[in-house]
Parts: C-alpha cells; structure tokens; sequence
C-alpha cells in the first residue's frame, strides 16, 4: 500500500518543513510538492526532501491559481510514475490525523474510492500577540460551526460570525486506479466509473491564519491570482477576494477581526462550549519532539 501526498505551495516557509515532516513520519511513503514560484525559501526546502529521496519537486509558475490542472497532473504521475495506491492533495496549513496515528491503516481493506476527512479550523483571538511558534500557540476551534453565508455581495455583505467559525468543507483521499480529475480545492474527484464515497475517521487540523504578516501575504497572494484566473466563477474563492478588497481599502487588521474572534469574544465562546480547546495535534508534535529529540519544524 502505496500514500503519496500532493503538497502545492508558494512561499510558506514558516511551515513547509513541519508539513512534510509531519505526514512523512505518519504513513506517507512519498511527496509530490507542486511550488507555485515561490520566493522565500520555500522551494529551498523543497529541494532538501528531494534529495533525501522522499519528494519530487514540480514547478507550477502560473499566477491564475489553475489548482485543477496542477493538482490532477501531480496526481496522474504519482499514480503512474510513483505506483500510488491512495493519494491525497494538501495544502501547508493542513495535517492530516488518523486516530492510530498511520494515515495507511486501513487503506488496504476499504473499497471507497473517496475517504471523506473532516477538517478543522484552529484560531487564535486576532487582537492578543501573534508571536511565538504557532504550533504552541493557535490551540482552539469552534465547537459549534454554522452555515456558510449566503452573500449577495461577496464584498460588502456583512458577516454575522468570524469567518473561520463558518463550516468547513470536508476534503478527500483518494484511490489512485481510475482517477480522472481532482476538482478544484481537493473536495472531490471525478473517476472513470461511479465512485464510491465513504466517511473516514481521518481529520484535518487546518491552522490558515498564523500571524499578520502571513496572513498579509496570503491575501495578497490569493486576491491577485482569483482576480487573474478568468475561468473560475467569481463565488470562487470569494473571501480571498472580498479579503484583498478589504486589505486594500481598511488594511490587515480588518481581515484579522472578520476572520477570526476577538480575545473577549473566544473567552465568551469558550464559556458557552461553542468554542474548545483542542491540544491534540499540539500534543502529536510533543510526543515526536520527546521521542525523536527535535522538533518537527527542524
């Protein structure tokens, strides 16, 4: 049984190493990170896992985010060229967790095509320091998540609870035989036959906001490309474009306050239970820490 794990990234360097640490040493066998003209060492790091012989490196430099395209050519040559049994596509900020801790067990006895994987937003109050590792710092999520919002304008329309309380689309693993098409943000994909779908007890811890300045640059980053890919509809990727109009008119500080709660208000939610604190994947990277001697960032 064969997991090889898409990575597409540009500039994540505060975070690339501990991803592909982190699920190399938890059941991947193999990494196909697809950098998007990254700038700030990110390919750098890249380039490390290659020569250790645990990753190939794909250059995707476009700037229009055609993630379909990129993700289903890395997926048919991690099949074809690399015999993967299952893949899945990532993204830096997201990590995948099984509850026995090997993202490989019981792969080879399922028979769904596609293993459905809860995902979970992590915040942090947005008006308290933002320094320090993020990884023993960004310890909550809501409990409770509610509907996306249906925005008439997807500029102006206010929203009624920080964006990262909203409900999260669920992502996939995927069987590699007769794949056609990862559809665009890895939430489904389409085979050659019907495919078959099951509910995994696999979760994704997603940490999208660590700090301003990341936050500043991703939205930069994702504003430009939606704006530039003219295929896509413009409900795609929405709040990085109602979130690049926002930088640009009220600065980072209003994306910050509409993404995520504020220090009063996570304490609230924390007393009510539409908040938790959630150390589980805190205490992951202890344990490796302790086990191995080094950090999974190192």
């Amino acid at each position: 049984m064969k997991l090889v794990m898409l990575l597409l990234v540009r500039d994540e360097i505060d975070i690339v190493a501990t991803n592909m640490s982190y699920h190399l040493d938890h059941g991947v066998d193999f990494v196909l990170a697809i950098d998007n003209g990254s700038v700030d060492g990110t390919r750098e790091v890249l380039e490390d896992y290659a020569r250790a012989g645990v990753a190939e490196v794909i250059d995707e430099p476009g700037r229009d985010f055609n993630q379909t395209a990129w993700t289903t050519r890395a997926a048919l040559r991690a099949r074809d060229a690399f015999g993967a049994d299952f893949i899945f596509s990532n993204d830096a900020d997201e990590f995948w967790t099984a509850p026995k801790g090997d993202l490989k067990a019981g792969l080879a006895d399922t028979k769904a095509d596609l293993l459905v994987c809860k995902r979970l937003n992590m915040v942090y109050p947005w008006d308290k320091p933002d320094t320090g590792p993020w990884i023993d710092r960004i310890r909550y999520r809501p409990s409770t998540t509610f509907p996306r919002p249906a925005l008439q304008d997807i500029y102006t329309d206010p929203m009624d609870h920080p964006y990262l309380y909203h409900a999260l689309a669920p992502k996939v693993m995927m069987r590699a035989q007769g794949l056609r098409q990862i559809k665009q943000g890895n939430h489904n994909a389409a085979y050659e036959d019907a495919a078959r779908k099951e509910a995994s007890a696999i979760e994704v811890f997603h940490y999208p906001i660590r700090n301003r300045d990341q936050l500043c640059r991703k939205v930069v980053q994702g504003g430009k490309a939606y704006a530039a890919n003219t295929t896509l509809p413009p409900t795609a990727g929405w709040h990085w474009r109602r979130w690049y109009r926002m930088y640009q008119e009220r600065g980072i500080e209003a994306v910050l306050a509409e993404a995520l709660p504020s220090d009063a208000a996570l304490t609230a939610d924390l007393a009510s239970g539409v908040a938790v604190t959630d150390t589980r994947f805190i205490d992951i990277c202890r344990a490796y820490r302790s086990a191995s001697g080094r950090s999974l960032s190192q």
